[in-house]
């Protein structure tokens, strides 16, 4: 099963997140802070990782170059719903893509299928 985490410190996100990614049969996980996202994605290696750029206890941007040191083939779509310097900033750091909040569930879902090197799964 393709395996997706989330990282974004409001749990109403991740909630709605996960709701789309489930409806097509992806293994969701969420965590709410960039340390418990570095260990999940050593952990649980997913295909794709979620995360918000304005996070409790490290800048997006430096989670990003992290990940990207870590972990380098992880596809990475940075949401925000900051500035279009914070979206910016995502792609110099290594994102993948990048999205707006709000987040449209059928975009996530062709986003996450493009950047996983899929399809979208049917529900």
């Amino acid at each position: 099963m393709t395996r997706i985490i989330i990282c974004d410190d409001d749990v109403q996100v991740c909630r709605f997140l996960q709701l789309a990614l489930r409806s097509h049969q992806y293994e969701v996980e969420s965590v709410y802070t960039a340390e418990r996202c570095l260990a999940a994605c050593t952990q649980a290696r997913p295909h794709l990782l979620v995360t918000d750029l304005t996070l409790p206890d490290m800048d997006g941007g430096e989670l990003i170059r992290r990940l990207r040191d870590a972990h380098p083939k992880l596809p990475i779509l940075a949401i925000s719903g900051a500035s279009d310097d914070v979206l910016q900033s995502a792609w110099q750091n290594g994102a993948d893509w990048v999205m707006r909040k709000p987040i449209v569930p059928v975009i996530l879902l062709e986003t996450a299928a493009y950047l996983i090197g899929g399809h979208v799964p049917q529900a």
